[in-house]
C-alpha cells in the first residue's frame, strides 16, 4: 500500500517542469533499532542529509535570480518505515527547516512503482543494490555519497558526480571492460544507466546554464574510473550535445575513486554498474 502526504509548509512546484527527487528517509534521518517505541523527539539527522539543505540552497538562488522560476528541485521523502513513524518524519522535517513537498510512505517491494507513477526525476540513497535495482527497472537513480566526516560536506553548492564509463560507452568500449573480467550483467546494467540518466542530465545542464560561469550554487563533475581518457572525452562531448558543461573532470584509468571523492566530497554520485570499485562500494 502506498499514501502520500502533502506539506502544506512548503509551496509546491510545478511537477511537470520541476526535477522531482526521491530521497530514501533512511539517508536523511537516522533509522531507530527495529522495535524502538516511545520517542517523540525530532530523528537525529543522517549521514546525507546536507544534501537535502544543499538542494535547498540551489532553489532558494534560482527563486531570488527570478521568483516565477519553474525549472526547480521537488524533493519527496521515500520511507517504508511503519505508520506510527509517519508523523514524527514529518514533524523532523518541519523541525529542521527542510523544504521537503511530499512524503510517501510504501513497503520495500512498491517504491519502484512509487518513483514511476510520481515522475521523479531522481532517486537517491545510500543503498547501492535500491540505486540499481532503480536503474535496470529504467528509473534515473544514483548514490548518496557518504563522507567519512559528514560535517565537512558543504551545504552551499549542490555537487554532483558523473559517471565518464557510462557516458562515454560505446560498443568498443564495453569489449574492454569484458576483457577487464566485468561480467554481461553489470555491463548491462551500464548501458540501461545511460538512457536512464540522460533526461536528469540534460535537466542539470539547464539549470547549471542559469548560474553562470561562476559562483555557482550547483557543481557538475565527470568521474571516468575503468576507461581510457578517449572514454573521458567521448563522455564530455556527449553531455555537451546534451547541454551539459561540467565543472571538472576527472580520468582515472582503473585507479581507486576513493581519494578523488574524499577530495570533492560530492553530495551525489552517478553509479556506472560496476559498482564493487572501491571507493565506491565502501558507500553502501
Amino acid at each position: 500500500m502506498v499514501s502520500m502526504v502533502r506539506n502544506p509548509d512548503v509551496k509546491q512546484r510545478d511537477a511537470t517542469k520541476a526535477v522531482v527527487v526521491a530521497v530514501s528517509s533512511d539517508a536523511i534521518f537516522n533509522p531507530e533499532p527495529h522495535g524502538f517505541h516511545g520517542a517523540t523527539g525530532p530523528l537525529r539527522k543522517g549521514e546525507a542529509f546536507s544534501v537535502i539543505k544543499a538542494i535547498q540552497v540551489v532553489n532558494e538562488r534560482l527563486l531570488t535570480m527570478n521568483s516565477n522560476e519553474t525549472l526547480l528541485f521537488d524533493v519527496i521523502l521515500l520511507s517504508n518505515d511503519s505508520e506510527e513513524k509517519h508523523q514524527r518524519l514529518i514533524g523532523s522535517a518541519k523541525h529542521y527547516g527542510i523544504d521537503v513537498g511530499r512524503f510517501c510512505f510504501c513497503t520495500k517491494e512498491d517504491y519502484i512503482e512509487s518513483l514511476q507513477s510520481n515522475n521523479v526525476k531522481l532517486f537517491l540513497s545510500t543503498d547501492t543494490n535500491d540505486v540499481c535495482k532503480a536503474l535496470q527497472k529504467g528509473v534515473p537513480a544514483a548514490l548518496l555519497y557518504r563522507p567519512t566526516d559528514p560535517d565537512c560536506q558543504t551545504v552551499d553548492q549542490l555537487k554532483v558526480v558523473f559517471s565518464g564509463d557510462v557516458f562515454g560507452s560505446s560498443e568498443e568500449t564495453l569489449h574492454c571492460l569484458r576483457e577487464q573480467g566485468f561480467t554481461e550483467t553489470q555491463l548491462h546494467v551500464l548501458t540501461m544507466t545511460k538512457g536512464s540518466m540522460k533526461a536528469f542530465a540534460v535537466l542539470m545542464g539547464e539549470m547549471r546554464r542559469r548560474f553562470g560561469l561562476e559562483g555557482s550554487p550547483l557543481c557538475t563533475s565527470l568521474l571516468t574510473v575503468w576507461s581510457s581518457r578517449d572514454v573521458c572525452a567521448r563522455a564530455l562531448k556527449t553531455l555537451r550535445g546534451w547541454g551539459l558543461l561540467v565543472d571538472e573532470a576527472y580520468c582515472l584509468a582503473g585507479a581507486p575513486p576513493s581519494l578523488i571523492l574524499n577530495t570533492v566530497r560530492p553530495h551525489i554520485v552517478c553509479l556506472d554498474g560496476l559498482h564493487h570499485l572501491e571507493g565506491v562500494s565502501a558507500m553502501s
